[in-house]
């Protein structure tokens, strides 16, 4: 079926994928690359100064991101994605979700549940199942995003200081579906300039 998915994301979710696209470039070249993810890998370890074990398994962390989003968005299999590349991925996501049969939609939502709990386990440093403020910050501010505590604060919808996994899971599905301006998950990768 060919479908034209451009005008099935809205302002604010095009807004939101291009904050995220910019965070992941981290040598702004213009595509996402396996060398993005090493690079966010390095920053992340360097915040927490972690040991050269720990380095390892973070970096392989972060290659498990890059191989699971290239096999699904680098169409042309030229090893990075475009800007365009990015918003197909994007598009196909809200189509999925939108459009597919029940399976696809159930399978869409678990790839982004999946991801948010990848996501989650990687913030939380000491693995006790509540992400604190200041994992959160670390994490934030290795991606180069901005206003860390204003999204940690609209994260944490119960105000207890912490972040769950269910908080993350919630996240990222509004971060990638939601097209409310109000959704606390548009916040997940910081605030968009």
């Amino acid at each position: 079926m060919n479908r034209s998915f451009h005008s099935m994301l809205g302002h604010l979710q095009r807004q939101k994928s291009h904050h995220y696209f910019d965070l992941i470039d981290h040598d702004e070249d213009g595509f996402i690359e396996e060398e993005d993810f090493e690079i966010q890998a390095e920053r992340l370890a360097d915040t927490r100064d972690l040991s050269d074990e720990n380095r390892e398994v973070l970096r392989a962390q972060m290659l498990g991101w890059w191989n699971q989003l290239s096999a699904t968005a680098d169409v042309n299999d030229d090893g990075r994605v475009s800007r365009q590349e990015w918003d197909r991925f994007w598009e196909a996501i809200q189509a999925s979700v939108e459009e597919g049969t029940e399976e696809e939609q159930a399978q869409m939502i678990e790839s982004l549940e999946q991801a948010a709990t990848v996501t989650f386990h990687t913030i939380d440093t000491t693995g006790n199942g509540e992400v604190t403020e200041e994992e959160y910050t670390e994490w934030l501010d290795a991606w180069g995003a901005d206003g860390s505590d204003e999204a940690f604060d609209r994260l944490d919808r119960n105000d207890d200081g912490h972040l769950t996994e269910e908080d993350l899971v919630e996240a990222t599905k509004e971060f990638y579906l939601s097209n409310d301006a109000d959704a606390p998950g548009n916040s997940l990768y910081g605030l968009m300039q």
